[in-house]
């Protein structure tokens, strides 16, 4: 209950003018809410500039699907203002009016990895801009452990590692 308080104390960094990572999603609109998403072209969608998660657990959940080490879906909700252009977010599941984002993450994987990463910076930079430095060094090392997942899925999920020109046979260094 304690963490929902936080959650919803926390606005995204978006509503204040910000700069704030976005990735490409095609948006069906039925009524000015989103009905359908996607990430390669689909029937009646439109290409959406959609914004990344601001809180550390639905970043991280989203690198991680990125990158491969989980198979779960992205969805996309409204972020909850009343601005005319009606922005979206990307969520992951449980939040009221979510859309999942069909198709699949393949193409976009890399992107989405280097977005989220970018995210993740900006709020070290955050941090370090208010003066609290362990936190944005906590930022900066999710940052870096997102940057080797990504290389690790990259390199096929093995890190080889050679003795004399031969692999180590999956066993890591």
């Amino acid at each position: 209950m304690e963490e929902q308080v936080a959650r919803d104390e926390v606005e995204h960094p978006a509503l204040t003018g910000g700069p704030w990572p976005v990735i490409g999603v095609r948006v069906r609109r039925e009524d000015g809410r989103p009905r359908a998403a996607s990430w390669r072209p689909a029937p009646h969608t439109v290409l959406e500039d959609v914004l990344l998660p601001c809180m550390w657990p639905e970043l991280e959940r989203l690198a991680q699907i990125a990158t491969g080490l989980t198979r779960a879906r992205v969805y996309v909700t409204d972020l909850g203002t009343v601005e005319p252009d009606r922005r979206l977010v990307l969520c992951l599941r449980g939040a009221p009016g979510t859309v999942q984002v069909e198709g699949p993450l393949t193409p976009v994987a890399e992107v989405l990895t280097a977005q989220t990463r970018a995210a993740v910076l900006r709020v070290a930079a955050a941090h370090r801009e208010a003066g609290r430095p362990e936190e944005a060094q906590l930022w900066r090392a999710r940052a870096r452990r997102i940057l080797k997942d990504g290389r690790a899925a990259r390199r096929g999920r093995s890190v080889r590692a050679t003795s004399a020109g031969l692999p180590t046979l999956g066993r890591r260094p």
